[in-house]
């Protein structure tokens, strides 16, 4: 087994991923990893980028620009206090900007949280996770929140 000198953690501002980034932190702190937090946002799929947002404080900003810079300031936040090497924003489809991030970053795992959908929920929303697992260059683990009962 090959040494673990990169961690990708994907997060999705849900305490299923807050939970995923405390895991991961043990792992980099276990084999002294870099732990590199990435968030992936969706442009919008009914507003085109020509579409301006007017704010009261910041200049008029197009859609994409006003839904990074908001998506920048959630992972900011989700993030502060949380020890990491880089933190990343990138847009497009998740799973397939994960793999490729992960892929082009030379990542040795990632670790991410699932909500653990079943049923119709999960054909409906689909599974992130399921989708990195099968797209990935390296391990992926898995970190679901367990079920209270």
């Amino acid at each position: 087994m090959s040494k673990i000198h990169r961690i990708l953690v994907p997060v999705d501002f849900s305490e299923t991923s807050k939970r995923a980034l405390d895991y991961a932190y043990f792992f980099a702190n276990r084999f002294d990893a870099k732990l590199d937090v990435l968030h992936v946002w969706r442009p919008s799929e009914y507003a085109g980028d020509e579409m301006v947002v007017l704010t009261r404080s910041e200049p008029e900003l197009t859609l994409s620009t006003f839904l990074r810079n908001h998506a920048d300031q959630q992972l900011s936040a989700f993030l502060k206090n949380v020890p990491h090497s880089k933190q990343m924003l990138e847009a497009g489809e998740p799973a397939h900007v994960i793999a490729k991030v992960a892929a082009e970053g030379g990542y040795d795992l990632i670790v991410m949280g699932t909500h653990g959908r079943t049923g119709l929920s999960h054909m409906m929303m689909g599974s992130v996770a399921e989708k990195v697992v099968r797209l990935a260059s390296c391990p992926v683990l898995t970190y679901r929140t367990p079920v209270e009962k």
